[in-house]
């Protein structure tokens, strides 16, 4: 019988999900919310154009979850200096103060996923996800 790793990812997702909101819920942060906050501690400023194709959703999903995180004061946009037709998506003092949290909740969620697992057997883990990630990209693009 083959495996299929569809099925194991669809289980960790899941779980992930119910994780996250669980931890996101008293900050008032969604798990789609979240995942633009992080990409904005790595690289503030980005326009949504970038955070879309980062995020690899459509833009209508990315549209969304900016709106409310403005609404609820964790970003805030502002015209493009070198393109009018662009809004600069930036950090506000409030989404910062929410990134530890943030980042503890996913080292948590790390060790769980790689508990039991020596170095090697991490490392092997990432290089994995990594390839199968690519993967994705170049049959999806």
């Amino acid at each position: 019988m083959q495996t299929r790793i569809g099925r194991f990812i669809s289980i960790l997702y899941r779980k992930n999900q119910i994780f996250l909101s669980s931890v996101l819920k008293p900050l008032d942060i969604s798990t789609s919310e979240y995942s633009i906050l992080l990409i904005l501690y790595d690289d503030d400023a980005l326009t949504q154009d970038d955070l879309t194709s980062r995020l690899f959703l459509d833009k209508s999903a990315v549209a969304r979850a900016i709106r409310s995180l403005e609404e609820k004061g964790f970003i805030h946009k502002e015209k493009d200096q070198t393109d009018q037709r662009c809004n600069r998506i930036s950090l506000t003092p409030k989404s910062l103060a929410a990134e530890p949290c943030i980042m503890k909740a996913l080292d948590q969620w790390n060790e769980i996923l790689m508990s039991g697992m020596n170095e090697e057997e991490r490392d092997m883990a990432y290089q994995i996800l990594s390839r199968m990630t690519d993967n994705i990209k170049k049959e999806m693009s």
